[in-house]
This record gives C-alpha cells, structure tokens and sequence, in this order.
C-alpha cells in the first residue's frame, strides 16, 4: 500500500514538473512544426499502415477501413472531417493496382521518416541531449516503424483470437474434465466459462484497443529517451498521454462550440477541416507533454546521480 501511494504520488509530482518542462520549452511550438510534418507525411503514413498490415492480412479493403476507424477513436466526433479526406486520398494509390514491391514501401518509410525527424527535434529541444540528433535517430524510426505496425497488428488479431480460446474453453470437453478434477484450475475456469461474448463489456467496448495502445506508447517513450527512463515512469507519460486525448476529446465540443460561427464564415464547408487540424495540433501537444515527463523523471534521476557523486 505504500509503495502505490509513494508511486502515485511521485506520478503526481512529475506531472507537474512535465507540465513545467512543456511551457518552459514552448512546447506548443514544438508540436505546431510537428503537425505541419504530419500534415504532409500522412499520406504515405496512411499507405505505409495499411500496406503493411493488409499485406499480411491479404484484405487491402478491410484494413484500411478498421484502421480509420481505430484513427476515429483518437479524434472528436466534431472533427471527423479530416479522417475522412484522408480515407478518400489513399483510395487511389492504394486501389490502383500497383504491385506492393519493397521499393514503393521504402518510398513510403522513407517520406515516414520525414515525420519522425520532426519528433527527434523536439525531443532534442526538450531533454538538450545531442544523441537524439545523431544519424541513429533514422535507424530507431524504423523501429518505430516497426513497432507500429505490430501494434496495429495486434488490435486487428487480439480480438478475434481472444474470443476464439474463450470459445474453445467453453466449449472444449478437456475444459470440464480439468474442472471437474483439479480444484486449483478451478477459479480461473470459472472466470472463463461465465463469460458472455455478446455482453462482455472489455471484448464490446474500445478497452482492448486502448490497453494496447497504452502499452505501444509506453514502450514508444522509452524507445525515444533510450532506455534511460524506467518502464512504470514511461507508463506514467503514456497514462497522461491517453488520458489527455480521450479528456480533451470530451471538452473539445466547448472549443467548437465558441469557434463554430466563426471558423463557418470564414472557411465554409473545410471549417470541419480546420477543427481536424487544429485537433491535430492538440494531439501532438499531447504527445510532447508526455515527452516532458520523460524528461522530468529522467532528469531527476541525474541529478541523484549527481548529488550522490559528490
């Protein structure tokens, strides 16, 4: 029970000192010039992802689909706008009957790492360490690459291969003889065999998708800083991080709501457009505060290291 408190509120601390580090180091621009960079890379990021998945998936169609719609969850019902352009550009490309070979795919990392250079710098400008700078940096984007691939790969597979055990257990032969003579198998079992697939709220609702995503960005952070933060303290960023996202996707209709007449007589029909934009913005704004908790932690450890030196 300590240790929980201690972690909670040494969590509370660094959120703090984050959200410090973040004004200290204009953190809104940081993310301005990553979203621009998003701006012009999401197409070939989009094609990368669904290239990628659909090529072991064997479905182009579907996987593009269930991916926008993963996109959707990330972005306020009043701002779907964007996604939605965005669905409608890759069609062509995607459609057109061009063989997937490893040159058009290194194409498409090639203009990723455009992105990811961009999330380098800011996270050089935030913890002022040159190793962010290095040419290692573009090795590590495809590994960031990578990694996100898998994770996308796992929210398209975990679904269906969960659902498929517990149908096995529920209906395998083996699963009551081993209920009926081991007593220690006994609770587990039970928890299996009462479960309502139709009703399960955690198989029904968005939680399988978020704990995945909680667990990609938690690993993403600790791959920016390099190992150099703790797994529960890259955690902590990637809590923030979702919460911050699912939050503000709460209170972003207030936003709307006072820009709506405004942004209507002064873009038209792309001021939905504009709401993706700049929702975007808030995302990457989101993303650098998790940064600057990364920082926060790690440099407090330094400077333990340091007091403790003298």
């Amino acid at each position: 029970m300590d240790a929980t408190f201690k972690f909670c509120k040494d969590a509370l601390t660094n959120l703090y000192r984050g959200a410090l580090l973040f004004y200290q180091k204009k953190g809104t621009t940081l993310a301005s010039s990553s979203s621009f960079y998003a701006l012009i890379t999401v197409v070939p990021f989009a094609l990368l992802m669904v290239r990628g998945i659909g090529y072991f998936l064997g479905n182009l169609d579907k996987t593009q689909k269930y991916i926008f719609l993963i996109g959707s969850q990330f972005f306020p019902e009043v701002a779907p706008q964007l996604l939605l352009r965005l669905q409608t550009l890759i069609k062509g490309p995607l459609f057109a009957g061009t063989n997937f070979t490893l040159l058009n795919f290194l194409f498409l990392v090639i203009s990723t790492i455009t992105f990811l250079n961009s999330i380098w710098m800011g996270i050089y400008f935030i913890s002022e360490d040159k190793t962010h700078l290095s040419l290692w940096r573009i090795l590590k984007g495809f590994v960031i690459i990578g990694m996100t691939l898998i994770m996308l790969a796992m929210i398209f597979i975990l679904p269906p291969v969960i659902i498929y055990i517990i149908k096995f257990l529920q209906t395998n032969y083996l699963t009551k003889f081993l209920f009926d003579n081991f007593d220690f198998l006994r609770p587990v079992l039970s928890f299996f065999l009462k479960i309502n697939l139709k009703k399960s709220y955690w198989l029904n609702s968005n939680m399988l998708h978020i704990a995945v995503l909680i667990t990609y960005f938690t690993f993403l952070y600790r791959w920016l800083f390099s190992w150099k933060i703790h797994l529960h303290e890259a955690f902590v960023a990637a809590m923030a991080f979702s919460l911050s996202v699912f939050l503000g996707k709460s209170l972003f209709w207030v936003y709307f709501y006072y820009v709506r007449t405004s942004l209507m007589r002064n873009y038209g029909d792309l001021y939905t457009s504009v709401m993706g934009v700049i929702w975007l913005f808030y995302l990457m704004c989101f993303f650098f505060y998790g940064a600057c908790i990364c920082h926060a932690y790690q440099e407090r450890r330094q400077l333990g290291g340091s007091n403790g030196s003298h």
